[in-house]
C-alpha cells in the first residue's frame, strides 16, 4: 500500500513536466481531428490553439515587468485545466471548443518559460521539482496521453480532454505546494503595456491566422494576405534590428542559436506533420513522427547535458548534433530515427539555452526566460511562411496545381512525395547554411 502511494505521488508530481513538454502536440492532434472540409467554422479550434500558442508569449513579454513567474505558471495551469474542461464539453456543443482552444493556446505559451524558471528558481534553493526516477514515471505518465490520441474521434474527443483535465488538476495541486514560492496577484494592476511587444503580437497573430486559416479553408487569397503581410513584417523587423543590434544584451551567436532553434522546431513538427502525412498517411503520424518526438524529448533531459560535459566546446557539439539530424532527415527510410536525433539536440539546445539565459544577469530576472522563447518563437513563425512559401513556388515550379497545398494530407502521388522532398532538402539547405554561420559567429565563444 506505501508502495501505491508513493507511486501515485511521484505520478502527481510529473505532471506538471509532462503538461509543459505535451501541450504542443496534444491539443495540435486533438483539434486537426476535428476539422471537416464541408464545415469552416470546424477549422477555428485548431487556428485558435495555433496562434495563440505561438503568439501569446508577446504578452507576457510585452509587461515592462513581467510578473512573477510563479504566479505566471499557476494562471497557466488555471488556464490550461479551464481549456482542457471546456473542450471536453465541446462534445456536446462546437462553441466550447473554441473557448477551450483560446485558452489552451494561451496555457501553452506561458506553461514552458513559467516552469522552467520555476524549477530553475527551486533547484537553486535545493529542492528538485524533478528526478531521473520522476522522468521514469514521466514516461508512464505520457503513456495514457499517447494511446488516447491513437483511438477513433469521437472517443478521443472524450477521453485525451478528460486526461489532460486530470493532469492540470493534479499540477496546480502540486506546484503549490513548492516549498519557496507563494501566489501574488496584487502587483498585476500596476503592469503596462509595452508597445512593441503588443505590436509583435498583434502583427505575428493577424499574419498566421491567416496562413492557418487560408491553408484549411482552402483560400488562396488569405495565404497570399498573409505572406505578404508577413513579408512586410520581416522587412520591418530587419530594420529594426539593424538599428537596435548594439544596444543587445547578449551575444549574437546566443541570439541568432535561439532564433534558429525555434525554426527546427517548427521544422521538425509542422514539416514533419506534413511529409508523414504524404509518405505514409496521417494515421502513420503517431508512430512516424509523435514517438519518436516524444523519445527524444525524454531523452534529451536524461542524456543531452551528459553529452555536452562530454566535450570542451558545448556549442559546437550543439551545432554539430543538428547537422547530424539535418542530415539524416535526407535519406527517407531513416525519418523516424531523424526526428528522434533531431529533437534530441533541439530541446538540448533549447534547455541549454535555457540555462543561459536564466544566468544573464543583464537582463531583468522575471524576463530571462520569456526573452528566450520570445526569440525562439519569432523563429518558428519565420520558418513557417518560409515553408509555405517554398511549397507553393516548388509546385508551381513542377506545374503542379498549388490547390494541391491544400490537400497534402489525402495526397500520396509520386510527384507530391517528389515536392515534399525538394521543400526538404532546400529547408536543410537552409538550417544548414544558418548552423555554419552561428558557429563561425561564436568560435570563439568557448574557448576557455
Amino acid at each position: 500500500m506505501e508502495a501505491i502511494k508513493r507511486f501515485l505521488r511521484q505520478f502527481t508530481q510529473t505532471t506538471p513536466f509532462v503538461l509543459a513538454n505535451t501541450m504542443i502536440v496534444i491539443p495540435y492532434l486533438l483539434f486537426m481531428h476535428l476539422i471537416d472540409s464541408r464545415l469552416s467554422v470546424t477549422v477555428l479550434p485548431f487556428v485558435l490553439f495555433y496562434t495563440f500558442r505561438v503568439t501569446g508569449i508577446f504578452l507576457i513579454r510585452g509587461l515592462y515587468r513581467s510578473i512573477d513567474q510563479y504566479t505566471l505558471l499557476m494562471v497557466s495551469l488555471l488556464a490550461g485545466g479551464i481549456g482542457a474542461f471546456l473542450t471536453l464539453i465541446g462534445a456536446l456543443h462546437f462553441t466550447f471548443y473554441l473557448f477551450g482552444s483560446i485558452f489552451l493556446g494561451l496555457s501553452a505559451a506561458w506553461l514552458p518559460p513559467a516552469n522552467t524558471s520555476v524549477n530553475f528558481f527551486e533547484k537553486s534553493k535545493g529542492f528538485q521539482t524533478m528526478s531521473s526516477r520522476r522522468y521514469l514515471v514521466a514516461l508512464i505518465v505520457l503513456l495514457p496521453l499517447f494511446l488516447g490520441t491513437t483511438l477513433t474521434f469521437p472517443v478521443q474527443a472524450v477521453i485525451v480532454p478528460s486526461i489532460v483535465t486530470l493532469y492540470f488538476v493534479c499540477a496546480y495541486h502540486t506546484v503549490k505546494h513548492y516549498p519557496h514560492y507563494e501566489m501574488d496577484f496584487k502587483e498585476l494592476t500596476k503592469h503596462v503595456f509595452s508597445l512593441s511587444e503588443l505590436v509583435w503580437f498583434v502583427l505575428f497573430f493577424i499574419a498566421l491566422f491567416l496562413l492557418r486559416s487560408g491553408r484549411l479553408l482552402f483560400s488562396e487569397s488569405m495565404l497570399n494576405n498573409a505572406i505578404i503581410l508577413f513579408a512586410g513584417i520581416f522587412m520591418a523587423a530587419i530594420v529594426v534590428v539593424n538599428q537596435v543590434k548594439n544596444r543587445w544584451k547578449l551575444p549574437l551567436w546566443q541570439n541568432a542559436l535561439t532564433f534558429l532553434n525555434g525554426m527546427l522546431g517548427n521544422f521538425i513538427f509542422l514539416f514533419g506533420a506534413f511529409y508523414v502525412a504524404v509518405y505514409k498517411g496521417a494515421a502513420s503520424q503517431g508512430t512516424y513522427l509523435f514517438l519518436p518526438y516524444l523519445l527524444g524529448v525524454i531523452s534529451s533531459l536524461v542524456l543531452a547535458g551528459k553529452v555536452r560535459q562530454a566535450f570542451k566546446n558545448e556549442l559546437l557539439v550543439q551545432l554539430v548534433g543538428l547537422a547530424a539530424g539535418l542530415l539524416l532527415l535526407s535519406v527517407r527510410p531513416l525519418f523516424p530515427v531523424a526526428i528522434f536525433i533531431l529533437t534530441f539536440f533541439q530541446k538540448g539546445t533549447s534547455a541549454w539555452l535555457n540555462r543561459l539565459y536564466y544566468q544573464t544577469d543583464t537582463i531583468e530576472a522575471q524576463q530571462r526566460l520569456t526573452a528566450k522563447y520570445s526569440t525562439s518563437n519569432k523563429g518558428s513563425i519565420t520558418h513557417q511562411f518560409i515553408l509555405m512559401f517554398l511549397m507553393l513556388v516548388t509546385l508551381q515550379l513542377k506545374n503542379l496545381p498549388v490547390k494541391d497545398i491544400f490537400l497534402l494530407r489525402s495526397l500520396h502521388t509520386p510527384e507530391i512525395l517528389a515536392t515534399m522532398d525538394v521543400v526538404k532538402f532546400i529547408s536543410i539547405i537552409l538550417l544548414l547554411i544558418g548552423l555554419w554561420l552561428i558557429g563561425r559567429v561564436g568560435k570563439y565563444a568557448f574557448d576557455h
